[in-house]
């Protein structure tokens, strides 16, 4: 019996084998396809970002055999994370999940890293690509040529080229939003956004005021706080849930650890997306009143973590009424998390002061508040998010009989999966509309998506067609899908509170409605049947 088992399993181990090596065959014979259609046609790529998104295109179409070009508007590789330098800037994704996985760093110095140590990954990661970018140069139109099945890509610069396909990586948080305040040009000292941080202005000794309490107020206030201001004046409109983040060091032998036992880095940064996956099912989804039992645990366990932040605000603030107004009264998700082990802390400190009235109006010395005080001021940072429709749209598309992305997308932008659009051929989007996180990273949605419009490229070269379309029907069909999926989330439901989520109508068109494990289904192959291809 002990013998016939084994033979089984040698058996089925052997046909595994063999299966691997077919399908490496298979693929490798599929990649030398696509690569000889690229170059006998003078297939030409166009992608627009050198961010995290058109790195990692640069390396997929390396991959791929494809001759292409990347287009960037800041002088360097980057995106937010070279525009982004104001203090404490980071992110609140876990660093060994916030990477690729493609492109381990068993090396990250700590679990949650700050913006400079982001930089010098994505850096050292756009180093092969380099040559294919050219800095400094923003796209201002995009028009699809029906006749030759080309987009006209007009640069900054004056220079228009002819691209067989477009990429963009532009993404929807890169145009920093400045609410118009009355009076705010009367003010007499030194406002900037934390988007155009200005390093020439020195903080020590100024009486200080920041605009917001959102991620970036939240990284900021605490080293603002510690930066020798006279004073910090954080102005609040609503509170955040400021969770503990539980920041901490990674010892040189557990890198060493990383780097040469093979597996475990991809072990434990699968260890982290399942533990962000959970948050999805606690923070997002509403209990459920179709199943009674289900529905009680899971509002009890969403009660249960309430509570726990809620002690943790009271415990972490030392004044009791500060305390309360720094207490949210909304759900967990319905804006965006935005943990920290240090700004609620810093409202301890007799330099930091804590306004919730509403601004009324700026003056020359400062700001005025809907209770008649006036806060004087040297400085007033806003940090008050980005311009998503203004991002989104980047620069004039125009596609399938010279209808424009801008009027198609109006208030609410749609893209299928976040990629493609039925008015635009052999036109994808990284990190297009409906694919926002609140939970988890986001490179996963990216990588996710580079899988399925490399899958898309292969089919438009190896069908011989010159162009490949998203169909009507199926835009439709899938924003219904979306619609759907979207309810019974706390994300989607107006009357707990408004987020950058939503346009003025309260329609959220920003937000993934469903678990990363869905997306990555959807998109580990090209649904050609929901394409035209010509």
């Amino acid at each position: 019996m002990g013998l016939e088992c084994c033979s089984i399993f040698s058996y089925g181990l052997l046909v595994i084998i063999v299966m691997c090596f077919v399908n490496k065959f298979k693929e490798k014979k599929r990649k030398d396809a696509v690569k000889q259609a690229s170059c006998e046609r003078q297939f030409k790529v166009c992608v627009i970002g050198a961010g995290f998104s058109g790195i990692g295109t640069g390396h997929v179409l390396n991959d791929m055999g494809i001759d292409y070009e990347i287009f960037e508007k800041s002088g360097d590789i980057g995106g937010t994370w070279y525009d982004n330098v104001y203090p404490g800037v980071g992110c609140d994704v876990q660093s060994h999940l916030y990477s690729f996985s493609q492109f381990l760093n068993p090396t990250w110095s700590e679990s949650f890293s700050e913006g400079p140590e982001i930089l010098e990954y994505i850096q050292k990661l756009g180093e092969p690509i380099r040559p294919k970018i050219t800095f400094n140069t923003a796209v201002v139109q995009a028009v699809w040529n029906e006749n030759l099945s080309k987009w006209a890509v007009t640069l900054s610069s004056g220079r228009v080229l002819q691209a067989d396909v477009i990429i963009t990586g532009t993404g929807l948080l890169h145009k920093p939003s400045t609410p118009k305040f009355s009076g705010a040009e009367l003010f007499e000292g030194t406002a900037f956004h934390t988007n155009q941080w200005r390093k020439d202005v020195s903080l020590s000794g100024k009486r200080v005021g920041i605009i917001g309490t959102g991620a970036s107020a939240v990284q900021a206030v605490p080293r603002i706080a510690d930066m020798g201001v006279e004073s910090l004046t954080v102005f609040q409109r609503t509170p955040t849930w400021c969770a503990p983040r539980f920041n901490f060091q990674f010892r040189g032998a557990v890198k060493f650890l990383f780097k040469y036992i093979p597996g475990l880095q991809m072990l434990y940064r699968w260890y982290l997306f399942w533990t962000y996956e959970i948050r999805f099912f606690i923070m997002f989804i509403m209990p459920s009143k179709e199943i009674p039992i289900v529905g009680w645990l899971h509002e009890k366990l969403q009660n249960y973590v309430h509570k726990l932040l809620k002690r943790h605000v009271r415990k972490v603030v030392k004044d009791p009424a500060v305390a309360e107004k720094l207490t949210p009264s909304y759900p967990m998700g319905c804006k965006r998390v935005t943990p920290s082990d240090s700004y609620l802390q810093s409202f301890n400190k007799e330099n930091v002061h804590l306004v919730t009235d509403s601004i009324k109006e700026f003056t020359n010395k400062g700001i005025k508040t809907m209770d008649e005080k006036f806060h004087d001021l040297d400085v007033i940072v806003y940090a008050t998010g980005f311009d998503l429709l203004g991002s989104v749209n980047a620069f004039e598309v125009s596609g399938v009989d010279g209808k424009t992305l801008t009027e198609d997308h109006s208030d609410e932008p749609r893209a299928y999966y976040g990629v493609s659009h039925h008015l635009c051929p052999n036109y994808f989007m990284l990190g297009g509309p409906g694919i926002v996180l609140g939970h988890n990273s986001v490179l996963f949605i990216g990588e996710c998506q580079m899988t399925y419009l490399r899958r898309g490229i292969e089919e438009l070269l190896l069908r011989g067609a010159r162009s490949v379309c998203l169909k009507e029907s199926a835009m439709d069909s899938y924003q219904e899908w979306s619609r759907n999926k979207r309810k019974n989330k706390v994300f989607d439901d107006l009357k707990f509170c408004t987020s950058w989520y939503r346009n003025s109508r309260g329609v959220n068109w920003t937000f993934w409605p469903t678990n990363l494990i869905s997306f990555w289904w959807h998109t580990s192959t090209f649904d050609s049947e929901n394409y035209n291809f010509a």
